[in-house]
């Protein structure tokens, strides 16, 4: 099947497109969402732009669609861009990282199904410790925005690696948060799979008082070489 990927640059799209592309279904393009809003309900903001990095190392068409942040209006301007989309890419599905939240994944669900298209989640449903257990063991990847009770401005920035993950695993379970960050309690960014790798050249910490940050990425740019797993800094 001709599909899009709904692509943000976070772990759980990447893995989706992983989960697409063993399925057979032939991945003609990624579209990724640029909300004018950080408070947006629907979409990853932070470093999302830098996502157009994985297109270019995967050799995939990526387009890049703004839409303004606000709730439910922005779901039917995604939908006027796909209508767009599915002509020029001649798509039949679109697949997307969903896990648990039924907000996102309904309007998702109504996109699709007013044009025609099959909503592809292959990550649906998942147990969310194993999920993030198998992205942490199958990619590299950092946390970019941090949200939720336990986790600090230590963790922004750092890899992901399966010790990590079980770290994070246990403070979801002390703090009530969503181990995969599914609520938004944080977001990431994937530098390193089977498809490409990254190098994060530089970037910064931003820390609130109230509890809250994100990682800014400054600069970036694409490893040449297919990469070979390794063992990367602790969390």
């Amino acid at each position: 099947m001709r599909v899009a990927v709904l692509y943000t640059g976070g772990k759980d799209s990447h893995y989706a497109l992983l989960k697409a592309l063993d399925q057979g279904h032939d991945v003609v393009c990624l579209i990724t969402v640029a909300a004018k809003r950080e408070d947006s309900y629907m979409f990853h903001t932070v470093n999302v732009k830098w996502s157009l990095l994985h297109g270019e190392a995967m050799g995939i068409p990526q387009h890049l669609v703004e839409v303004s942040g606000e709730k439910e209006r922005e779901v039917e301007e995604l939908a006027l861009h796909m209508e767009r989309l599915v002509q020029r890419c001649q798509l039949e599905g679109l697949v997307t990282g969903a896990v648990a939240s039924a907000y996102q994944k309904s309007r998702i669900d109504r996109i699709t199904k007013q044009l025609g298209l099959i909503h592809i989640a292959p990550l649906w449903g998942y147990d969310q410790e194993k999920l993030l257990r198998e992205e942490a063991e199958k990619l590299r990847f950092i946390i970019t925005a941090a949200m939720a009770m336990g986790l600090g401005p230590q963790h922004l920035g750092r890899i992901v690696t399966p010790d990590a993950a079980e770290e994070i695993i246990t403070l979801s379970r002390r703090y009530g948060f969503s181990p995969v960050g599914e609520g938004g309690e944080f977001e990431t960014f994937v530098v390193e799979s089977p498809l490409f790798a990254l190098e994060i050249v530089s970037g910064e910490v931003h820390w609130h008082p109230s509890g809250w940050g994100y990682y800014e990425i400054k600069e970036a740019k694409i490893r040449r070489g297919r990469w070979t797993p390794q063992a990367p800094a602790g969390i």
